[in-house]
């Protein structure tokens, strides 16, 4: 398993571009859901490039961009400045270690980066604890297809980014927030048609990486690829994405 930061450090300036991370339906998703007030208090983990936290900032009082990775952070205060927004504050760290008070955030979000997350409970508590009663998380990340009994998806992944731990189904996402004590939990589930190309992204297809990837695919049988929503064919992958909102009551 690769270190994240690594793998992040180097491709910090091709993620700023990202269109897809940039305007991706699930972010509109996740700020509408989190039905944000003006005088909230934010803080968005594993920030990134910025994309989530400079959403949140136009609508609330102040965020935290807090990431594990200095060269990301460095590319969310360019974007940052670039969109005028100026109540951001960034801060380098591991989410499931976070250098803050008790109940101090009306909001905690992580949007496309709890895959890399080393220990989701581990997260989750800490989201819990520096949450203030009320208060509401918001999570936008990929998730393995229900159907995907063998962990194909995840193995595949892993072989494009081994900085990636693991991506959960949206049933054991569920389980794990409900069991550090969030309620009313509400989910959202989106399906991305991507060619091969556009899902290795930014990893180049005759890269070892990409080689290797290409081969676990050919090793896979039919009825493995159906069950991770694997076109061989047509070379598209349905990727899914969850939007989970819920709250510290």
């Amino acid at each position: 398993m690769g270190d994240y930061r690594e793998f992040f450090g180097k491709n910090a300036e091709k993620y700023a571009s990202s269109e897809s991370h940039r305007n991706g339906k699930d972010l509109e998703i996740l700020i509408n859901l989190l039905d944000l007030k003006a005088s909230y208090r934010c803080i968005d983990l594993a920030a990134g490039t910025g994309f989530t936290s400079i959403a949140l900032a136009k609508k609330v009082q102040s965020v935290v961009a807090y990431d594990g990775t200095e060269q990301m952070l460095e590319q969310a205060k360019k974007l940052s400045e670039q969109e005028g927004v100026h109540n951001i504050t960034f801060r380098v760290g591991m989410v499931e270690d976070l250098p803050f008070m008790d109940s101090e955030f009306d909001v905690v979000t992580t949007r496309r980066a709890a895959h890399h997350f080393q220990d989701k409970e581990l997260f989750l508590r800490e989201a819990f604890r520096v949450m203030k009663k009320g208060g509401k998380l918001g999570i936008a990340d990929l998730v393995e297809p229900e159907t995907d009994e063998g962990g194909n998806y995840n193995r595949m992944e892993i072989l494009r980014d081994q900085s990636h731990v693991r991506a959960e189904k949206i049933s054991e996402w569920k389980v794990l927030v409900q069991k550090a004590g969030f309620k009313n939990i509400v989910t959202e589930e989106l399906v991305e048609p991507a060619h091969f190309l556009k899902w290795l992204y930014p990893i180049e297809e005759n890269s070892k990486s990409g080689m290797e990837v290409k081969q676990f695919l050919e090793r896979l049988s039919n009825v493995e690829l159906k069950s991770m929503d694997f076109d061989k064919e047509k070379m598209i992958l349905d990727k899914h994405r969850m939007v989970l909102i819920a709250v510290k009551s």
